[in-house]
């Protein structure tokens, strides 16, 4: 669809809004009644500017912006909106994977699988982070009469709307995945450790204050299994000060929030690189098979890191890191190398 020119105002903050003019290398789904950055970085989620949705919900404000095209993604969506002081959106299922961030605010969310069980109800402010169940029954509450609060959602709906074609699929599904999420008591407090080293939690409070484990070259890492999803994976990375770790040609969609601290990446694309600088509460997206690195500043950082791993699961891929070595593990040698005879 074409970009068109937004209408005149853009939510900036809490309090204020600023001309189109301000926001650089955005664009304007109509349709959708999407705000949609463009580039690598969206900085400030806190106070990033929103749009006006006003056919989301005719009966109150609704204010959100799509990262959905950030670092070329087509895969992994997201998404920020904003809850109003005292508000609560409309109560919903969707069959689509999502962990949500807490940007800033406090309130809670309620839960059910079943149309008959009891609602869970989970409490969570700035800096928690939660599994959304697929298609699960759930619903946001803003517990603060004065302030505002923001949700950044991370999903893999662009997957399934663009393998399936139909938004019905996604938003009006009878399917229950009841062995992911069946009204269980403990489960937004259980936490367990997967086979493969990662733990299993639905909810986290606050990773940025976090204990970590053991670092090893500068660099810690803990990875989540969170909702029994399958194609969204969370992690955290824990970065000494001027300290730096790199990354193949990745085969998974990737977004990155910093919790903490400030830092770089350096993306190489023979023969140029491009750097960009990101610090605290950042939100940036390296691109699909680039390789790069990153590099924590003197404070050091702390990053959230949510990956799609839909494709590297399509391509029965899950072995191999990057794009290199799955090819050289599915071809390996020179097509000119091939001994090819035709009768």
């Amino acid at each position: 669809m074409p970009a068109t020119t937004p209408p005149p105002t853009l939510v900036s903050s809490e309090q204020g809004a600023v001309g189109p003019g301000a926001i650089v290398g955005a664009r304007y789904d109509e349709k959708r009644q999407w705000l949609l950055p463009q580039g690598l970085v969206a900085r400030n989620l806190p106070i990033h500017p929103l749009f006006p949705r006003p056919k989301k919900n005719a009966s109150a404000k609704s204010y959100a912006v799509s990262f959905d095209e950030l670092g070329g993604n087509a895969l992994l969506g997201m998404h920020m909106s904003r809850l109003e002081p005292g508000a609560h959106n409309r109560g919903h299922r969707h069959l689509d994977e999502a962990i949500i961030l807490i940007v800033r605010g406090r309130g809670w969310s309620e839960f059910r699988q079943s149309e008959e069980a009891d609602l869970q109800r989970v409490n969570w402010e700035a800096g928690d982070v939660l599994a959304i169940p697929a298609n699960a029954w759930h619903q946001h509450f803003n517990a603060s009469q004065e302030e505002t609060a923001r949700q950044l959602a991370f999903k893999d709906t662009q997957l399934l709307r663009t393998m399936f074609g139909s938004r019905a699929f996604v938003y009006d599904n009878p399917f229950r995945f009841i062995d992911r999420y069946d009204d269980q008591s403990d489960y937004w407090t259980s936490v367990a450790a997967a086979e493969d080293g990662a733990l299993i939690s639905n909810r986290l409070s606050d990773p940025s204050r976090q204990e970590m484990g053991p670092a090893t070259n500068g660099v810690t890492t803990v990875r989540y299994r969170m909702g029994g999803h399958r194609n969204l994976e969370l992690s955290l990375v824990d970065l000494a000060p001027n300290t730096a770790f790199s990354t193949g040609q990745h085969l998974t969609e990737q977004a990155v929030v910093v919790l903490a601290g400030s830092g770089s990446t350096t993306m190489k694309t023979e023969p140029v690189s491009t750097n960009f600088s990101w610090s605290a509460n950042d939100l940036f997206c390296p691109p699909l098979g680039i390789s790069s690195t990153t590099t924590a500043a003197e404070s050091g950082a702390r990053l959230l890191v949510v990956e799609n791993v839909g494709l590297k699961r399509l391509m029965d891929a899950t072995g191999k890191k990057d794009l290199p070595s799955l090819i050289e593990a599915e071809y390996p040698g020179e097509a000119e190398e091939w001994d090819v005879k035709f009768d």
